[in-house]
């Protein structure tokens, strides 16, 4: 893979980042009503990132890192395991377990925005570590190749 690849997939990254920025500002201004088809939406989303990501773990190049499969796994169970949360508080009537329902929900969103900037990092010192192994890799085969 090119190293022009990398950054162009590492861009994905801001972009759909800017795009749920955007989401979140305008739901702010969204009724009850259109906030719950919003955040159902947005479930699916992540359940589909989530399926992608175990899809791609399946895919060739992704055999080598059994830590990146335990973590997409790991991934894929948290979500569908929210999913589940999410839609059995759905028909909740009492004020007290919603608010509480409401602080565990924003504590969870924290802590997907945490995991996020932490994978961001992770994400940018893997393509780094990768476009060095690529020229470095090309720098000895025209050295050998020279040497001949």
């Amino acid at each position: 893979m090119a190293n022009t690849d990398l950054s162009t997939q590492f861009e994905k990254i801001s972009d759909r980042a800017k795009t749920a920025t955007n989401n979140l500002r305008a739901a702010s201004q969204r009724s009850r009503n259109q906030l719950a088809v919003d955040a159902a939406s947005a479930r699916d989303k992540a359940t589909a990132a989530a399926n992608q990501l175990k899809d791609n773990a399946d895919g060739a190049r992704n055999k080598v890192s059994s830590q990146w499969q335990e973590i997409r796994d790991k991934w894929q169970a948290h979500v569908a395991k929210v999913q589940t949360r999410v839609d059995e508080k759905a028909d909740q009537l009492d004020a007290r377990a919603a608010a509480a329902d409401a602080d565990l929900a924003e504590s969870y969103a924290l802590d997907a925005i945490d995991f996020a900037q932490a994978a961001v990092d992770e994400a940018e010192s893997a393509a780094l570590d990768a476009m060095y192994a690529r020229t470095d890799a090309e720098a000895l085969q025209t050295h050998h190749a020279s040497g001949l």
